[in-house]
């Protein structure tokens, strides 16, 4: 296990966006929970998408819709926080 202090630039709350030593840009730190839920959704809407012979794929679709709402909220926080503290992002 490494002994590294990470640097918290801003907490949400499921996320928080954290500065790694030796890094150039900070990170995204996502809860476990929220983390794995985000993954239930996405493989949900696969599956259904894959399964869905009569091409009926509306819950597939709302699972990916909530997916891409909660990434796109992470990349928001992540991108007003660089903002904040004068850091360009990344892409």
């Amino acid at each position: 296990m490494s002994e590294e202090q990470a640097q918290v630039l801003s907490r949400g709350t499921n996320c928080a966006v954290v500065q790694l030593p030796g890094r150039a840009f900070p990170g995204i730190h996502v809860q476990g929970d929220t983390f794995a839920a985000l993954l239930t959704q996405l493989a949900d809407a696969a599956r259904l998408l894959r399964q869905d012979r009569d091409h009926h794929h509306r819950g597939a679709l709302d699972d990916l819709d909530h997916a891409v709402r909660e990434v796109e909220g992470l990349l928001s926080f992540y991108e007003a926080t660089l903002s904040e503290r004068g850091i360009r992002r990344p892409y």
